[in-house]
């Protein structure tokens, strides 16, 4: 349940903790004083929609904690899978600075606005009449029916979720193997296509580098020709060439052997003499290899245009074209024997629908047992709210298969006897509605998974019996739910067990609202003021008030 919130520099609250009780709490006040404010910041707090506007006049940023004790299983259970920890309390805290930016800590942890809304719908259920808005939706009313239905349905939708999900995994399976037959006979003749343009290239891995680089060298074949030409004329063919000077050289120093230091010398003249020779021959054998041939480079080229064609439609090297070659074989062998493959997936397909239609059935079957317990106990809480006459019925419509089942259910409600039944939509007028979802509320009451319930304003345009009837289905809520609950009618103030009294002053210059615990006679102080309306309290209206309190 929510045990406390603080709210600073929102709106018109400077700085402010609110502690709440168990049962029902009722928050009282003015209009405008600032009710709203509470409900609103516990709503953001929650994972609502981050508004600059909440942020107090002239301050840079807003701040909410919300404090929460006695978790529900499910809830324990979805922080254990976020790896938040929780000892005695859960304590969400959210800001928001005037350039938008929101951050949100669970416990100290940081969390994800996605996050924490999934959070706060194990925590808190508001209520009013723009949420009834979520009846009309006829999108939800099958989530309903079930939440109603509980664990009775369980197991009969696991089967149909397991089936729906192997009756596509057989699908996907026989996509894979080219769909019907007109479509593998064109998915095999590309595969042909690809593995003969493949295996005509007789690909080879090493070949690309080698071919680039004797394309580099037959595009240079004439530069090369004329520079070595120079250079072996320079090294070993002109008069005074290199080599030649080397050898005179060497052969000038012989007669100085008997000195060390010359015989050295004379040495590596002889070795530079053998290197340069060496280098002379070697760069003859590249001279007589050097011709320029444009067929060849032509040849070069066209073989190096090829293997860009191949890397462009099966991958980024040769070695991914020859495994996509490999693929290809193994994926037409598939489709050459796929056949059996087929007939025997064909087979488990028309079983596995066979049964899923089968659960589906009695996934139906089921629900529609329990949608007549639902009509009968909605329209019972209904004429408790003084809609006698009221007839309420869950339509079903048979639809295309999915994990849901083949169910499309729909409400329908007439208010008056002798009226056709019409959609939720159609038909419920706003206090129709209030009453409607207040039905709801008490019929799902052993169902609901939070332990909070804000009611805001829910009694709006309702009086009289049917007022103090709907107070009643307030209180009986709180005996099972914590209630928070904004209202300006006294029977449904009179049944709360605790009040708040949300009033606004303004304090120099400035507009502040503030919220504070009401004893038991202010209690009653305030219930009659909502008779009066006014600042002062009449006589009878606080007599009023004690009776109703009384009651």
């Amino acid at each position: 349940m929510l045990s406390s919130l603080s709210l600073n520099n929102v709106a018109l609250i400077k700085k402010q903790a609110v502690d709440f009780d168990r049962g029902f709490n009722c928050l009282l006040g003015k209009s405008g004083a600032g009710k709203s404010i509470i409900i609103e910041a516990l709503s953001f707090c929650l994972g609502a929609k981050a508004d600059k506007n909440l942020i107090r006049s002239g301050e840079q940023n807003l701040r909410v904690d919300a404090v929460f004790s006695d978790l529900t299983n499910d809830a324990e259970t979805f922080l254990a899978e976020q790896d938040i920890d929780v000892s005695d309390e859960l304590i969400i805290t959210r800001t928001l600075n005037q350039d938008g930016k929101s951050s949100i800590k669970i416990n100290g942890f940081p969390a994800t606005q996605k996050t924490l809304q999934s959070l706060s719908e194990l925590l808190v259920d508001f209520c009013g009449q723009h949420e009834s808005v979520g009846l009309l939706n006829s999108a939800n009313h099958l989530v309903l029916l079930d939440k109603f239905a509980g664990d009775a349905l369980v197991g009969l939708k696991e089967k149909v979720v397991s089936l729906y999900s192997q009756l596509v995994e057989l699908k996907n399976q026989i996509s894979s193997l080219g769909g019907d037959e007109t479509e593998r006979e064109r998915a095999k003749d590309i595969l042909k296509f690809q593995i003969k343009e493949i295996e005509d290239a007789n690909l080879d891995l090493c070949e690309e580098d080698e071919l680039k680089s004797r394309f580099e060298f037959v595009s240079s074949a004439e530069k090369i020709f004329e520079k070595v030409s120079e250079v072996l004329l320079k090294l070993d063919e002109q008069r005074d060439n290199a080599a030649a000077l080397l050898y005179e050289s060497k052969n000038d120093l012989n007669s100085l052997s008997n000195f060390s230091n010359i015989e050295q010398c004379r040495s590596r003249l002889e070795n530079c003499y053998y290197e340069v020779k060496d280098i002379a021959d070697t760069l003859n054998g590249i001279k007589g290899e050097t011709e320029f041939d444009p067929a060849e480079l032509e040849r070069i080229d066209s073989r190096l245009d090829l293997l860009k064609t191949l890397k462009k439609k099966y991958g980024k090297s040769v070695e991914d074209i020859l495994a996509h070659l490999e693929k290809s074989k193994s994926q037409l062998d598939e489709f050459e024997n796929s056949e059996f493959m087929l007939e025997k997936l064909n087979k488990r397909i028309s079983q596995t629908e066979a049964e899923l239609e089968l659960a589906c059935e009695s996934l139906s079957e089921q629900r529609r047992k329990f949608a007549s317990v639902f009509e009968k106990k909605i329209v019972a809480e209904l004429e408790d709210l003084d809609m006698k006459g009221t007839v309420f019925k869950v339509d079903f419509q048979k639809t295309n298969v999915s994990k849901k089942g083949f169910d499309d259910v729909k409400f329908m409600f007439s208010a008056n006897k002798g009226q056709d039944l019409k959609d939720l939509h159609k038909t419920a007028s706003g206090g129709e509605l209030s009453r409607l979802l207040l039905a709801f509320k008490n019929t799902m009451l052993d169902k609901e998974r939070v332990q909070t319930i804000v009611f805001d304003e829910i009694d709006a345009g309702i009086s009289g019996q049917t007022a103090g009837k709907l107070a009643d289905k307030i209180a009986n809520i709180s005996n099972f739910t914590q209630v928070l609950c904004i209202t300006h009618t006294p029977i449904v103030a009179s049944k709360a067990n605790s009040y708040l009294l949300i009033e606004k002053n303004v304090v120099d210059g400035s507009t502040f609202s503030t919220v504070s615990k009401l004893a038991a006679e202010e209690s009653v102080v305030e219930v009659a003021r909502l008779f009066d309306g006014g600042n002062e309290v009449s006589k009878t209206a606080l007599e009023h008030a004690r009776k109703l309190f009384e009651e």
